[in-house]
């Protein structure tokens, strides 16, 4: 009777990993899809080349900031146009608040 529980137990893990790669398999057609047609990249993949970033960075002592566009230095002086804040100016929605 202990040599069924094992077959038992053994088929059940080996549906357990097919479910899994079917599961993973029907994602990555389902991402593939959404990126050829809408031109948005999986979150994965995103997440993937920042740290791949982020590691090639490190590798050659770049500090985080210099990976995302940030001045290495304070010295930087930036334009910026000023525009009046008139209250009585068309608003996005604030969300129903």
């Amino acid at each position: 009777m202990n040599w069924i529980a094992k077959i038992f137990m053994g088929l059940l893990g080996l549906g357990l990993l097919a479910g899994l790669l079917l599961a993973l398999g029907a994602y990555t057609v389902f991402a593939t899809l959404r990126w050829l047609l809408t031109g948005r990249k999986p979150q994965v993949v995103l997440v993937w080349q920042q740290f791949s970033q982020l590691r090639k960075g490190a590798a050659w002592g770049a500090g985080a900031g210099q990976l995302f566009g940030a001045s290495q230095t304070n010295d930087d002086v930036v334009d910026v146009e000023v525009r009046e804040v008139q209250e009585d100016a068309p608003r996005l929605s604030d969300g129903g608040r």
